[in-house]
């Protein structure tokens, strides 16, 4: 517990975990235990006591975002690094506004684009250099989970129904962002959405010895572009399955 708010540059060499090792593997089945359970306990609620848990998520997302941050600012390792500009920091505001509005924009890009992100880095964590017993190791869990959870509270409960029409959302929003963010992180030399170096033992990588660095955006947009397709498609018949049940 001494180690709970060291920062990476302040920990030992090697008290971090492995990717796909025990601890990983761990967190990875308990989040799926988690989905599966309280997605199912979701469904069968009503319509006002689902109401009354997506506000709570609407509350919680902010909380997990600024207790990072004031985790950060309190230990002096806050940095531009940290601002709000990764896709997953950016979904746990798109879920707070669209819980508010209920817009089908929001929730679609939601759905397709920030719950898949929010998967590959569960599965491509680059907070791997944080133990166990590590506010950041359990943030970035716990954190990245939620946002897939209340995802697939939404695809279930068919809050958001997104189908290939909407396929423009997601790829509008990916865009835009990329336009916005790719430029942000030559100027304040961040790396924000990994537009600049791809994310250590994920897909980005091959793209990036595929492409090379001049490329890389490229093959990045369209890689993104076709996990929203998989993912769509991964969607749409699933939908057709339980219909036709």
């Amino acid at each position: 517990m001494r180690d709970f708010f060291l920062f990476e540059t302040e920990l030992p060499v090697g008290s971090g975990f492995q990717l796909f090792g025990p601890c990983h593997l761990t967190w990875l089945f308990s989040i799926l235990l988690f989905i599966v359970i309280n997605t199912k306990w979701y469904v069968r609620q009503t319509a006002k006591r689902q109401k009354k848990m997506n506000n709570l998520m609407g509350f919680l997302f902010p909380v997990i975002a600024v207790y990072r941050d004031m985790a950060l600012v309190l230990t002096g390792h806050f940095n531009r690094g940290f601002l709000p500009f990764h896709l997953c920091s950016m979904a746990l505001w798109i879920a707070f506004f669209y819980i508010l509005t209920n817009n089908h924009f929001l929730g679609v890009v939601y759905v397709l684009l920030c719950v898949p992100g929010a998967m590959a880095a569960l599965l491509f964590p680059n907070w791997e250099m944080y133990p166990l017993f590590n506010y950041m190791h359990i943030h970035g869990f716990i954190s990245h989970g939620l946002i897939v959870a209340f995802g697939i509270w939404l695809l279930a409960a068919g809050k958001v129904k997104p189908d290939w029409k909407d396929y423009w959302m997601p790829v509008l929003f990916g865009m835009i962002g990329v336009m916005i963010i790719y430029p942000l992180n030559l100027c304040i030399h961040t790396n924000f959405w990994f537009l600049a170096i791809p994310s250590q033992g994920s897909p980005l990588e091959l793209i990036w010895r595929r492409t090379g660095s001049i490329w890389y955006i490229v093959g990045y947009l369209a890689f993104c572009m076709l996990v929203v397709a998989l993912w769509q498609m991964v969607i749409s018949l699933t939908r057709r399955c339980r219909n036709s049940g």
